[in-house]
């Protein structure tokens, strides 16, 4: 049994392949818990799991050696497995982030320097303090947004796959918390570079008095 909905698949070998006795017969078992309480099954996980329980010892002297998963000792493991590459993920998506969302920050306000001029000679032919701000608000909108969009559009597909490949590991329930943390993170962090953008840029074309 594995965490993984895997197949490694069916091995033909010649009949004078030198093979030992454990490798030429095995046995499988699968069964489920008698118990209806977390605290039933984790008792009878015991019974196998405990190399000194009663059951293991008697088949010990009856020659069969036992080793197993039980469905508590998969699912642990499957979720420790999945946060940590939950985890992984998000630290390296957030440095992403920061770093992506410095670079916009930085050539916009470069932008905002080099077109000062600009702007002076919008209000020179009667344009407003608002509308100046109002068209700098879209221009740092659009320059922010389109690569979120094009991220978003990629996220679409790329969770899915990732879906597909932790399958395994975890179930859609599992990952949504992360997902909606994510989600926050992104948010919080991509919209304060967008205000501080903003008013960095506002700040910069302002009228000198």
């Amino acid at each position: 049994m594995s965490p993984n909905h895997t197949n490694t698949g069916i091995i033909l070998v010649p009949d004078d392949c030198n093979l030992t006795e454990g490798m030429k017969e095995q046995y499988l078992l699968a069964a489920n818990y008698n118990a209806d309480t977390k605290e039933g099954k984790e008792e009878v996980e015991k019974i196998f799991v405990d190399d000194n329980s009663e059951f293991v010892q008697n088949l010990y002297k009856k020659g069969i050696d036992i080793e197993g998963k039980t469905k508590i000792s998969i699912r642990e493991a499957s979720i420790g497995l999945a946060t940590i590459v939950t985890f992984i993920a998000i630290y390296l998506g957030i440095i992403f982030l920061i770093a992506s969302s410095a670079i916009l920050a930085l050539k916009q306000l470069t932008d905002s320097s080099d077109n000062k001029q600009r702007y002076t000679i919008l209000r020179k032919i009667g344009c407003d303090e608002k509308m100046i701000n109002k068209a700098l608000y879209r221009q740092i909108g659009i320059f922010f947004g389109v690569p979120l969009i094009l991220a978003i559009i990629h996220s679409i597909f790329g969770i899915q796959f990732a879906l597909s490949v932790m399958s395994g590991l975890a179930n859609k329930k599992d990952l949504l918390p992360s997902a909606i943390a994510t989600v926050i993170i992104i948010g919080i962090i991509y919209g304060a570079y967008f205000l501080a953008t903003y008013l960095g840029s506002k700040n910069i074309i302002k009228e000198e008095e």
